[in-house]
């Protein structure tokens, strides 16, 4: 049985994902509002989330390499990271450090570099490989409700991660926050990916003003 998973994304009204203001206090208010057990993102959204809102050059220091104690009692989300190929190698301590996490756990493959796996082990980050060329995703979320009591999935990512989880099924509800702009021409939107049609059915619909709303929908 899989995690119950929701597509969280803040859009402009031609579905970009970048290109205009985004409320970031509001984009994570209603995320946190869904209690999420694990937080999913893809490496090129976690690396330019690094890039974006920290000193990317900033050094591990010792207490980075080792994993924190785990509390059963601790609320706060695991941090999971979808990166067969090593992006986030030498980055991971950014998200260990940042506070928002309970833990870090990482998604790979089975042709992700030794080099990688041996800087996650090294550095005590869990990691689940599942796959060949790419991450098996439905596997992996299955592991993760077993090994971490991962019950609730809400992403934090941009077009790629989200369309997979369309295409496979895997998904179950996508969530957005439509902010009054249109970024135009040339910006990423959050469903190019998508080739196959989705029924969606609306769940509900709320104002939550500056002309912004939030739409939630059932896959």
């Amino acid at each position: 049985m899989l995690p119950r998973v929701i597509l969280h994304n803040s859009v402009s009204l031609d579905n970009a994902v970048v290109g205009f203001d985004i409320d970031i206090g509001l984009h994570y208010e209603i995320l946190l509002s869904f209690s999420p057990d694990a937080l999913l993102a893809g490496s090129t959204t976690a690396k330019t989330g690094i890039e974006m809102f920290s000193d990317s050059d900033e050094p591990e220091v010792p207490t980075d390499r080792h994993r924190p104690p785990q509390d059963p009692g601790d609320s706060r989300p695991v941090g999971v990271f979808v990166d067969s190929r090593g992006v986030l190698q030498g980055l991971l301590h950014f998200y260990r450090r940042s506070g928002h996490f309970r833990d870090v756990v990482v998604l790979v493959s089975a042709t992700t570099p030794e080099a990688y796996l041996a800087y996650l082990a090294e550095r005590e980050y869990p990691y689940i490989r599942c796959g060949e060329g790419r991450v098996d995703l439905a596997a992996a979320l299955e592991e993760l409700r077993i090994r971490f009591g991962v019950e609730t999935v809400v992403t934090d990512s941009g077009g790629g991660l989200n369309a997979a989880l369309l295409e496979q099924g895997i998904a179950d509800e996508i969530s957005l926050i439509v902010t009054p702009a249109i970024a135009g021409t040339g910006q990423k939107n959050l469903f190019r990916s998508v080739h196959t049609s989705r029924d969606l059915e609306l769940i509900s619909s709320r104002e939550l003003g500056g002309g912004r709303v939030h739409l939630r929908y059932r896959v």
